[in-house]
């Protein structure tokens, strides 16, 4: 089994390291009719639920679900090792446990599109220590900034633009995208999770007491190449 190492990497739902996905038409079956009911409409004694997302099944297509409804089933029992998800053809399962990961990439195999996740046991421990409030990065996001802030929507409009105005102070430390600038400035009253980028600790500091009740979640990057040396700094505060 290869595991592929993703370019960003954190917690799947800030619980679950792995993800193993499957392409299999009508995958979205199994969530939206249940596993007792997918089975009986792949056999063709029931029509089955329709809804905008899911689609007629020839018989090769209904055979194939099947396989895979019942190579996956007994998987299905272990609700507290691991989560699922379907989405049209993709069916994506969540793990912790390498070895059940590797249990059921034997199992779907002829399903499997792959295995994303840490790729080495210092990623992988790392990652668990500090669920989703690190994110581990190859690159850090425009080279160099290490932090990014997304915002509370209930925030008004008035401070939202005191707030912007300030950042301006701070061209090269702090970056706003598109969307949530026009938000922050009050060009729209809506933006889809609204975030910027902040440089460093120091910018994070004076951000974080400029705004403390409006920030909903905040992920700092670590690059690959330094989690050793994080890992020694958090050890070396303990101490």
């Amino acid at each position: 089994m290869k595991i592929q190492k993703l370019s960003s990497s954190k917690l799947f739902y800030n619980k679950w390291p792995y993800k193993l996905e499957c392409r299999v038409i009508g995958a979205n079956r199994i969530s939206y009719n249940g596993m007792a009911l997918a089975k009986e409409f792949c056999l063709g004694n029931v029509q089955g639920k329709r809804t905008y997302r899911t689609r007629a099944l020839d018989k090769d297509e209904k055979d194939n679900l099947l396989k895979f409804i019942n190579a996956i089933e007994p998987f299905l029992e272990l609700k507290d090792q691991l989560q699922t998800r379907a989405d049209s053809c993709t069916y994506n399962i969540f793990c912790k446990d390498i070895v059940l990961l590797e249990t059921i990439h034997i199992a779907l195999k002829p399903w499997v599109r792959q295995v994303v996740g840490p790729t080495t046991d210092e990623e992988l421990d790392f990652m668990l220590d500090n669920g989703h409030k690190k994110i581990l990065r190859d690159v850090l996001p425009y080279r160099e900034y290490q932090y990014k802030i997304y915002f509370k929507h209930l925030w008004p409009a008035d401070e939202r633009l005191s707030f912007f105005k300030w950042t301006q102070n701070y061209p090269d430390n702090i970056i706003v995208n598109y969307s949530s600038k026009r938000w922050l400035m009050g060009g729209s009253d809506w933006a889809y999770n609204p975030f910027m980028y902040v440089k460093d600790a120091k910018t994070m500091t004076m951000v974080g007491l400029k705004i403390s009740g409006y920030v909903r979640q905040v992920d700092e990057f670590i690059l690959r190449d330094g989690i050793n040396t994080c890992l020694d700094q958090e050890q070396t505060c303990q101490h």
